[in-house]
């Protein structure tokens, strides 16, 4: 039990070192360099074939809060379902066009014992897909999820990850030509029968494309 207790501590020292190496390996600004944002005059878009218009600045989440990535060490997330999105609040996602598909990463974190042996891995990488249009305007996203790179746990150790999104989106953009940016979330839990270590990584993922680190600890 004292080893047990000995090899947790030092994987939670392991696992400050992974943040630094993480903070120093990922940019804490993602961006494609083909994004060139238009201004546009019009203050609202025009609903095609009929005399109404929707304020597309007017921005909701869809999907899910919350989901579980890992449970008790297993992969459970299913990527067909768990995702969230932000979209102008009176148009179905599905009439928005121009989608193209983003990736970021690898995040993640790497504890190891006292004799250096690794006895937890977890890494992933955050992906959405980004700057579909509404009739030409604003720079949407939707499935916005995390894509399990890397899952190891030890005899001992048990892993639970899950993904919390923010229901409240961000326009980055203008009235006329929103880009809309929701904050994600994932937490790992690490237990054993001694201890609990918890650790988050936060980021922005935008309709544009681009993404930027928040917090990872």
């Amino acid at each position: 039990m004292r080893t047990l207790a000995i090899a947790f501590l030092i994987a939670v020292a392991v696992l400050a070192e992974q943040d630094q190496s993480l903070s120093f390996n990922l940019a804490s600004t993602y961006a494609p360099t083909d994004i060139v944002v238009v201004p546009r005059a019009a203050s609202r878009v025009n609903v095609t074939g009929s005399g109404a218009s929707i304020d597309i600045d007017k921005l909701i989440a869809i999907g899910k809060a919350i989901w579980q990535i890992v449970k008790a060490g297993q992969p459970v997330v299913d990527y067909k379902s768990d995702w969230a999105g932000a979209v102008p609040k009176d148009v179905d996602w599905t009439d928005l066009e121009g989608f193209k598909d983003a990736h970021w990463g690898p995040f993640g974190w790497t504890f190891k014992n006292v004799y250096g042996m690794t006895t937890v891995d977890f890494q992933w990488k955050f992906a959405w897909t980004c700057k579909g249009s509404y009739n030409g305007h604003g720079q949407f996203l939707v499935n916005v999820g995390t894509g399990i790179e890397k899952l190891y746990a030890a005899w001992g150790f048990t892993v639970d990850v899950k993904a919390t999104v923010d229901q409240t989106p961000t326009n980055y953009g203008t009235k006329v030509d929103p880009i809309a940016g929701l904050n994600i979330e994932v937490t790992l839990d690490v237990k054993t029968v001694l201890q609990s270590q918890t650790a988050r990584c936060r980021v922005n993922v935008r309709g544009d494309c681009s993404g930027q680190k928040v917090a990872c600890n």
